[in-house]
């Protein structure tokens, strides 16, 4: 077993211990990563379906209300690079539960906030526990043998569309029947129960990398992050050319610059961007920003095109919309694990490729077949395989490009391209929306009166056109991975 001396830290367990949690414990391990996924996703689509009833209670516009997701995604953004270092440096269990309890903090305060603004604080810290999910990957890479390493990332992959199936589905009738506080109440027996069971089950890693904590550097970074998506999120609603946006978007790019000057120059920073520019890591990041954006561009499609009443839509609440989703959500459960196996067989690039193939299947699918709900729900199964591949070979090429002890930051970097797509994927959908519609014309015993604007067919299909353009970029930059023959 190598040393490194200048880290002073081993470079991985022993071959008795990693042989002793692969035989014993590591089944356990995959079961309790794989249910914090599960319930986070859950928890987090569930609110969805919440919204138009904290809408209504708090007697709010539409336009704050969007904050509700958006405040949850602004404070992952700015969590997941600064918890993935702090794991890599001073142990990934440790901040893996320090992500939990903020989570489970934040669902237990959430179903009793009393106004918006309480609520979108709450959200905030809860946000911060979306850490967890780059420490679980890293996780798996130290407890795991390698050759185990793609099916248990596959296997925790796919839990995030079975989460989300689940919270549209149980969220909304659970919203409908008891109230939206009750969707949170549900989940706090969950939450508290895997975050006590993560604090007994789970072995610290003795991966480390000890360093100092860069506030400058996280500072910057959080003043760039959040400038940057508060424009994203309210460019609809202050109008994309005003003083407002582009002021963010300057102070975010004056920001920017200066976390790359300050992490360029110091010896510990919080983001190594020697990592960021390893070839393989570079360019799987493009492609899980542009993952983000394109499946959380379309879920907002799919929710307004099953909304929407007759002709612009099928009329249906969001139970509905959440239920034509779960075949699809339901097969990652099948398919990622799948791609996993592919992975520890062929590489990551070939199931990234073929994931990136499917998923522009699904759209040019979508594109052409949306007349009844069984084709949205084909078209879901289509787009949602493909991105259980998708998911799964990212985040084993990110593993396989980089050194042990750099994981966290590692996935915790990749994470973050996603999440910020995710955040800037339903802006561009709205555009769309807003800018092609057309007048609901309505039969009154007088004759059809004109009633109001709704999206038209051509804002879904420059969505899904959209879509495919940009997942077909992805599957170009797939090509300039450098492929690996197996886990390594």
């Amino acid at each position: 077993m190598n040393i490194d001396m200048k880290e002073g830290m081993k470079e991985g367990p022993d071959t008795d211990e990693k042989a002793r949690l692969t035989n014993t414990g590591a089944g356990w391990i995959l079961a309790l990563l794989s249910l914090i996924a599960l319930m986070s996703m859950y928890t987090e689509t569930m609110i969805i379906a919440a919204l138009p009833k904290i809408q209504s209670q708090f007697n709010t516009t539409t336009a704050w209300i969007a904050w509700v997701v958006s405040i949850y995604l602004i404070s992952s953004s700015v969590a997941i690079p600064i918890l993935s270092k702090l794991g890599d440096s001073y142990g990934k269990k440790k901040f893996l539960l320090v992500g939990l309890v903020f989570y489970t903090t934040g669902v237990i305060c959430n179903g009793f906030a009393w106004n918006l603004p309480s609520l979108l604080v709450f959200r905030a810290i809860q946000g911060v526990g979306l850490a967890v999910f780059p420490l679980a990957f890293a996780i798996i890479r130290d407890e795991f043998s390698p050759e185990r390493v793609p099916t248990a990332t596959g296997i925790v992959s796919a839990m995030f569309g079975a989460g989300a199936a689940i919270g549209l589905v149980v969220g909304s009738w659970i919203a409908n029947s008891f109230g939206w506080q009750a969707t949170y109440h549900t989940v706090i027996p969950i939450a508290v129960a895997l975050t006590i069971l993560a604090a007994f089950m789970l072995n610290e890693s003795p991966i480390r990398t000890p360093s100092r904590v860069d506030v400058f550097g996280a500072t910057t970074f959080a003043v760039a992050v959040i400038s940057f998506l508060v424009a994203m999120t309210e460019g609809q609603n202050w109008g994309w050319t005003s003083l407002r946006i582009f002021g963010l978007l300057g102070v975010s790019l004056v920001f920017i610059i200066l976390f790359l000057v300050i992490e360029s120059s110091i010896s510990d920073p919080l983001i190594d961007l020697a990592v960021l520019r390893k070839r393989n890591v570079f360019f799987v990041n493009i492609t899980s920003f542009i993952a983000g954006l394109v499946m959380f561009m379309v879920f907002q499609a799919i929710v307004y095109l099953m909304q929407l009443p007759p002709p612009f839509g099928f009329g249906t609440d969001i139970f509905r919309a959440g239920a034509v989703l779960a075949p699809g959500a339901i097969l990652m459960l099948v398919t990622a694990p799948i791609a996993g196996a592919i992975v520890a067989r062929r590489g990551a690039k070939l199931p990234l490729f073929v994931g990136a193939a499917i998923g522009a299947a699904g759209l040019y699918y979508f594109y052409l077949f949306r007349a009844t709900q069984q084709q949205i729900a084909l078209g879901a199964v289509i787009a949602l395989i493909g991105v259980g591949f998708m998911f799964t070979a990212m985040i084993n090429v990110v593993i396989q490009s980089v050194a042990q002890s750099q994981t966290g930051i590692a996935t915790g970097t990749n994470a973050f391209f996603r999440t910020v797509g995710s955040a800037v994927g339903p802006p561009i959908a709205g555009v769309y929306l807003a800018q092609y519609v057309s007048p609901l014309i309505i039969q009154t015993p007088r004759g059809p009166i004109m009633g109001p604007l709704l999206p038209n067919t051509i804002a879904f299909d420059h969505i899904f056109l959209t879509g495919l353009g940009l997942i077909v970029v992805a599957m170009l930059v797939t090509l300039l991975i450098k492929g690996q023959k197996k886990s390594e």
